[in-house]
């Protein structure tokens, strides 16, 4: 035990030294000399930190050996390969011995480019995504998004250790309704899209059954428990205590044992309000609002207080399968640092590469840094401004307060396509993800952004760290105050 305890140190300490000391070199590719003496650009990694990473992945069996395997195939027989596989095949992760597989449809079509160089691999019992293959210039084709019934298996994965079942067996499905306007939501997005958002809200596991369990062994009277946990949670809101408060309600709701839920809109004003009618096991019922509303006019879903929906930090636009993170999200309590980075590199879901430029101004370090790349099954890209105190070490940056607001734009392209086109707004993080049947490569993405500075002293700072970033792979322009950079 003691070891094992030693060993998560040690590693916490290199994430804290990794963040301290390598925030400068974490946003580079990494470049090598071909055979012939050419300069290439090495696609395994977003920077020379995700080579590293890369090495995790293998011993947890994530990519363990696709990504050296699909240099060497395709350098021998491309042709061969490129047709081992049609696309359209299911990529699901074969469930294991423990884990139920999905009701519905374990094979999953996708709607993929015929002429996509696509191979499907399998990169390791743990893999979620299937492996990419790349062209002679270095810049993969096309690769199909993770299906539905992999992100099914996958939260199935979670909940199913989370909840308790492999305890005492497998859990059912919750019995899930949903009201035909929302049904002719989730069908377009199917239709135009990887995301089968019916299959999915119809297949989550039912995770009540510990709570029926306790209230059978103790004798709990569920409608009373519930009332004593809303009590307390109504004390916790008026003391300004929300944490608090949102636990009892989940815990008086929980303890309650959920049989059902119904899900549906109702007119709000000039739009609708989802809402969620719970049944429980005592045969009551309670009416939920998960901080949704709809506009079936433009096609735009979102949260209140321009938080996102549900209070999760991104609202979408059904119509355009466009995905965004507004101006509160929470994610704007948390700045950002280079472990954050590394983070979503350990995670199969998320494939892009970033760039940070750093200068000082106004008696502050500042840094801006962009991203392009896959998330999930979205293709988009962002870009977000920071600060902090001058000469403080480490890698954390705060988040620009309302008052540092500045004109951003964003712009994310593959060849003639557009995917991201997010006009001129004030704000500290312009961002955008585009829903897909098909991911691109980071590297086969142009992205696009302006930022309008409040001065020339801060506009030529931020040009400076440009013309200084060691890639030299981000071009700009400068109109007045406004600076549009292309990082193709």
């Amino acid at each position: 035990m003691k070891k094992f305890k030693a060993l998560i140190s040690l590693l916490l300490v290199f994430t804290v030294l990794a963040g301290a000391v390598i925030p400068g070199f974490a946003d580079e590719d990494v470049i090598e000399e071909s055979p012939a003496g050419e300069t290439v650009q090495e696609e395994t990694a977003a920077d020379p930190v995700e080579a590293l990473v890369a090495n995790f992945r293998n011993l947890l069996g994530k990519g363990n050996d696709a990504e050296e395997a699909e240099e060497t195939d395709e350098a021998e027989a491309p042709a061969e390969t490129a047709d081992a596989e049609e696309p359209g095949e299911d990529d699901s992760v074969p469930a294991t011995d423990l884990i139920p597989a999905v009701n519905e449809g374990e094979q999953e079509e996708e709607n993929n480019n015929s002429n996509s160089n696509v191979v499907d691999k399998t990169a390791g019992s743990f893999s979620l995504f299937k492996s990419v293959f790349y062209d002679e210039n270095g810049i993969t084709g096309r690769i199909p998004v993770i299906a539905t019934a992999t992100i099914l298996k996958s939260l199935r994965y979670v909940i199913y250790f989370l909840s308790g079942h492999f305890l005492y067996g497998t859990p059912k499905n919750f019995e899930v309704s949903v009201s035909d306007d929302i049904m002719e939501l989730c069908d377009y997005m199917k239709d135009n899209s990887s995301l089968d958002l019916y299959k999915i809200l119809t297949n989550l596991p039912d995770v009540s059954d510990g709570a029926n369990l306790a209230t059978k062994v103790f004798h709990i009277d569920t409608k009373e428990y519930r009332a004593e946990m809303y009590e307390k949670r109504d004390e916790f809101n008026e003391q300004g205590d929300a944490l608090k408060a949102n636990l009892c309600w989940l815990v008086g709701a929980y303890m309650s044992g959920i049989e059902k839920a119904d899900i549906y809109t109702v007119p709000y004003e000039d739009i609708h309000q989802v809402e969620l009618l719970v049944t429980y096991s005592d045969g009551s019922t309670e009416i939920f609002h998960p901080d949704i509303f709809i506009n079936f006019e433009t096609g735009e879903c979102f949260g209140r207080d321009d938080k996102g929906m549900v209070g999760a930090g991104f609202n979408t636009n059904v119509y355009d399968l466009f995905v965004y993170a507004p101006m509160y999200c929470w994610m704007r309590d948390f700045g950002f640092c280079v472990e954050y980075d590394l983070l979503c590199y350990m995670l199969p879901m998320y494939r892009y590469r970033t760039r940070r430029f750093k200068f000082s101004y106004d008696d502050r370090d500042w840094m801006i840094q962009c991203w392009k790349g896959n998330y999930m099954c979205t293709n988009g890209g962002e870009v977000g401004i920071y600060n902090r105190e001058k000469g403080k070490f480490g890698s954390y940056y705060n988040v620009i307060t309302d008052d540092e607001l500045m004109p951003m734009s964003l712009q994310v392209l593959h060849g003639d396509d557009m995917i991201v086109n997010v006009e001129e707004t004030p704000h500290w993080w312009v961002n955008g993800f585009k829903l897909t049947s098909t991911l691109y490569h980071p590297m086969s993405m142009t992205e696009i952004f302006s930022i309008t500075f409040p001065n020339e002293e801060m506009r030529d700072a931020f040009t400076k760290a440009v013309d200084n970033n060691m890639y030299h792979d981000v071009s700009y322009t400068v109109d007045g105050l406004k600076v549009t950079c292309t990082w193709g």
